[in-house]
């Protein structure tokens, strides 16, 4: 995997390197804080690249094997549940696979990397995440600089690979990518300076452009466990919050259509003053061969709608239908193949690439929807163009894996898509966005007060800069801060819930 000069280098050098690691510590605390904030305590890692044995003792995980040529200058871990090994050749034997795959800095010194990256697909799953951490081609100079001037241990020759060489690389190599963005704007160590300048100037849309290092978080195409192809047909839970939508509710069961593997319809009423109540109920009786529920809502508000939709949903698949109809139900087979085939774990509709349908959207709304889908493209490292689609599609699985963090991000969101979308991310999960036509509302007035909702919304834009862009630099001092991640018992193949991964 890594070059004979890396080899030898570190043959020859390993005791300076270990004296001299001035410099770098810094930036691999900065980069180990990185990667942590995508791992979920519990899980099980493969971690290959320099000083992986620090990285994973400040892991929480329920088992971790590294490769690192430095282990033989460093004292045997006292974690039971990290293996370091030498070399890479001693995983030769190796049949486990692993939730993370992480490469800090070790493309660098790979002799061929889409080699390396090939012959890592036998360690993934169909829910592995590989995490590649690299210096930025552009920062060369400087990283030269830095070993002339002692600042920075100076090693064997490099490959400056240019981020898109790296992601044509993974894309051949049969990974998708998921994220990737740049970080650590200062990697010397300078008291309070650095980590102002690294947590919040360097998180900036345009300064996070200029770190040192970029990261890479993608994920196996080919990869796929017993229980998903044992799904080729799964049961889809439909999840229809309806509230003042009498006129819509008949049309709804007509024109939703039926799966192999099975489907149902959740209504969840919301306490309507016209008869969307009975006309649920009629729907059921007159049709005795689906599978139709009602819900009464107990609260307010569409994402309360979602919770007690998704709380009652018993398919492998979960998919929220807006009762208003402006995405045609005809479109529900769309989004459910595009979860299936793996193209996407999470499937986002959006209404902005085709004209819309008469007055489907207000002006205003339109802008709205513009505003926040950049900005969320921004807080995601993923492109979302509509965050405001209701129509959302993902495993069961996987969403019972957000309500932790759920929390993590608190209450304020009244419609839930923003919750969606964080949790999406936080899982490291492949959003994708699905193009429908967006048609105009036929019976009743949206339920949406554009201004008073439209502050809600962008309080929780700030929250999520606070959280997920400011968030990250102080886990790696003395203090600690509190992960959005659920615990992930990877043995069992469960979540906390028990329930078993799709």
């Amino acid at each position: 995997m890594f070059t004979r000069e890396y080899k030898q280098f570190v043959r020859e050098n390993g005791e300076m390197i270990r004296k001299k690691h001035t410099w770098s510590r810094y930036v691999h605390r900065v980069s180990n804080s990185r990667m942590k904030s995508f791992i979920r305590p519990n899980a099980t890692v493969l971690a290959i690249g320099p000083w992986v044995k620090d990285l994973l003792e400040e892991l929480s995980p329920s088992m971790a094997v590294g490769v690192d040529h430095l282990c033989d200058l460093a004292e045997d871990t006292p974690d039971s549940n990290i293996t370091i090994h030498g070399a890479y050749s001693e995983l030769q034997n190796y049949q486990e696979t692993f939730d993370y795959i992480l490469l800090p800095f070790s493309l660098g010194f790979m002799e061929d990397i889409m080699v390396s990256l090939v012959d890592l697909q036998r360690f993934c799953h169909e829910h592995t995440r590989i995490i590649i951490i690299y210096y930025s081609k552009s920062w060369q100079p400087l990283v030269r600089l830095s070993e002339i001037l002692g600042l920075k241990v100076k090693a064997s020759e490099m490959n400056w690979v240019p981020p898109k060489e790296i992601e044509n690389m993974m894309e051949l190599s049969d990974y998708q990518i998921i994220k990737d963005f740049m970080f650590c704007l200062m990697p010397v160590k300078i008291p309070l300076i650095s980590n102002l300048v690294n947590k919040y100037l360097g998180n900036l849309p345009l300064l996070r452009r200029l770190g040192l290092c970029s990261i890479i978080v993608g994920r196996s195409r080919i990869a796929s466990s017993p229980e998903r192809k044992a799904r080729s047909e799964p049961m889809v839970s439909i999840i229809v919050p309806a509230r003042n939508e009498e006129g819509h509710i008949a049309d709804i069961v007509r024109r939703t259509p039926d799966f192999p593997g099975g489907s149902e319809i959740i209504f969840v009423e919301g306490n309507s003053t016209d008869d969307t109540r009975g006309a649920i109920e009629r729907v059921i009786i007159e049709n005795p061969n689906r599978k139709i529920l009602l819900l009464i809502q107990d609260g307010k508000g569409k994402k309360n709608a979602d919770l007690k939709g998704f709380a009652a949903a018993k398919g492998d698949i979960c998919l929220i239908l807006d009762a208003d109809m402006t995405v045609p139900p005809e479109a529900i087979p769309r989004f459910v193949n595009t979860l299936v085939s793996g193209k996407a774990e999470f499937v986002n509709g959006s209404r902005l690439v085709y004209p819309m349908r008469g007055k489907a959207m207000r002006f205003v709304n339109l802008l709205g929807n513009l505003f926040f889908g950049k900005a969320f493209s921004y807080l995601l490292d993923q492109p979302v163009r509509d965050t405001l689609c209701g129509t959302k599609v993902m495993w069961r699985y996987d969403y019972q894996k957000m309500l932790d963090i759920f929390k993590y991000f608190g209450n304020l969101d009244p419609f839930g898509d923003f919750d969606l979308l964080f949790g999406a991310t936080c899982l490291n999960l492949k959003i994708v966005d699905l193009p429908i036509r967006y048609e105009e509302r036929v019976y009743g007035e949206t339920n949406i007060s554009r201004w008073r909702h439209g502050a809600i919304l962008l309080k929780i834009v700030f929250l999520g800069i606070s959280k997920l862009k400011f968030n990250w630099l102080p886990m790696f001092s003395n203090g600690t801060v509190r992960s959005p991640l659920p615990p992930h018992d990877s043995a069992a193949g469960l979540n906390k819930t028990g329930i078993s991964a799709p």
